[in-house]
């Protein structure tokens, strides 16, 4: 199962360009973590993975500066938080 779903993202990477795919709102893509995760933890980690970047990629996020330390956090719709670190660069 890990290699048909590592399989799935590269035929995805070869059939769409990248200037055609949509923009993700992470700083690595929703593909690349998704295949990354999976080469190195496993199928259910890797289907794990792709389950939360469906249900929060899209455009309900908001972008807010932490005044304490600076920092800019993503706060998702299902109420996760991300730091600035995993935030696509084009959004900060």
């Amino acid at each position: 199962m890990r290699s048909l779903l590592l399989a799935t993202i590269k035929v995805y990477w070869f059939i769409i360009p990248r200037n055609k795919r949509r923009k993700c709102i992470f700083r690595h893509s929703c593909s690349k973590f998704v295949f990354d995760v999976t080469r190195r933890e496993g199928f259910m980690a890797g289907s794990r993975a792709l389950l939360f970047r469906m249900r929060n990629c899209n455009g309900h996020f908001d972008i807010i500066t932490d005044h304490g330390s600076g920092e800019r956090k993503m706060y998702l719709k299902g109420g996760v938080v991300v730091g600035e670190t995993e935030i696509a660069e084009r959004l900060l």
